[in-house]
């Protein structure tokens, strides 16, 4: 096998749920994930009929692909079905452009930093080197993971645009498409599809074409397929999603912790010592996801978040001013 860079690191996952559970003695029930950026529940499109005709045709494979989709997801876009390359998950995706844009001896750029992992990960995959003069793709993720902040789009061209937060942020690259910018998006997170891996990729005509000569054959199943059709019939709903991130930001700015203002389903907490806190909400069940300089946790309904908020509350007391604690 080609070797990889000395200093390369794969992704890692969080311990599942049943593994958190047995080692800290709690309940399976009383394990929340806030750690996966994923509605709580799945979408309401996710019923067995929706997959009835996939599931009494698993024997087989699609011939012909999904055009089904592939135009369902053009006309949510506002793009033609010719501009629309299917990946198994926006992660497939960022492989897939990774392997066509880059290769040995090539640099990618990835703006801003820190960013989402797998921008790294999937360049030095295909052999290439992140950073440098000259890079032969830009990689950006708009909102931007793990911050939530929606900063500037860089001039940079090649572009691919990480719209995985496209539907809480209401703002796209699409515009761009005819100028080099590929745009990538996902079932997981507005649609509640984490599961299903589902994803889609928007490109001009030529670079979508080029992009799905690369893909897979069949990089989705037939029950995903199905599943994401469902879900773009039914449509996403992130209001309440938004709602409840903005309440989560006011509860912790009036503790004086200061998340910047996301447009995610997502908040950045930054704390002085995230070990430590997340530690203390991982011994009660609270997953959320660690980094050098705070807390990222995922919104999921009222309860839950006021458990975890509560519990924060706690695991940061020397950092929370006695005037805030005595208000909470």
């Amino acid at each position: 096998m080609r070797p990889l860079p000395a200093a390369f690191a794969e992704y890692r996952w969080a311990p599942s749920s049943e593994e958190i559970a047995r080692e800290f003695g709690l309940p399976l029930a009383d394990v929340r994930r806030f750690d996966g950026n994923v509605p709580p529940t799945p979408t309401p499109a996710a019923r067995p009929e929706a997959i009835a005709e996939a599931f009494a045709r698993l024997n087989e494979y699609a011939h012909g692909g999904f055009p089904a989709l592939v135009e369902a997801i053009a006309q949510y876009a506002g793009a033609e079905p010719e501009n629309v390359v299917l990946g198994a998950g926006a992660d497939d995706l960022i492989l897939l452009c990774a392997r066509s844009f880059a290769g040995p001896g090539d640099v990618v750029e990835i703006d801003p930093q820190p960013t989402y992992p797998l921008f790294r990960i999937a360049a030095q995959l295909a052999g290439a080197e992140v950073g440098g003069a000259s890079p032969v793709v830009t990689f950006t993720c708009r909102p931007n993971n793990p911050t939530g902040v929606q900063g500037s789009l860089p001039s940079a061209r090649p572009l691919v645009v990480d719209e995985a937060y496209f539907e809480f942020a209401g703002e796209t690259a699409m515009h761009l498409l005819d100028e080099g910018v590929v745009v990538l998006r996902t079932f997981s997170k507005a649609f509640g599809l984490a599961g299903a891996r589902v994803g889609y990729a928007l490109a001009a005509v030529d670079v979508a074409a080029e992009l799905n000569r690369r893909q897979a054959p069949m990089p989705i199943s037939g029950i995903s397929a199905a599943l994401a059709l469902a879900a773009l019939e039914h449509g996403p709903e992130v209001a309440p999603h938004v709602a409840e991130r903005d309440r989560c930001a006011a509860v912790l700015s009036g503790l004086g912790l200061e998340p910047p203002p996301s447009r995610t389903n997502f908040l950045f907490v930054p704390v002085r010592d995230p070990e430590a806190v997340g530690a203390a909400l991982l011994r009660q069940g609270l997953v959320v996801r660690v980094f050098p300089d705070g807390i990222r946790f995922s919104v999921r309904d009222r309860a839950d978040d006021d458990r975890l908020l509560d519990a924060l509350a706690v695991a940061t007391a020397d950092e929370i001013s006695p005037a805030a604690r005595s208000t909470h």
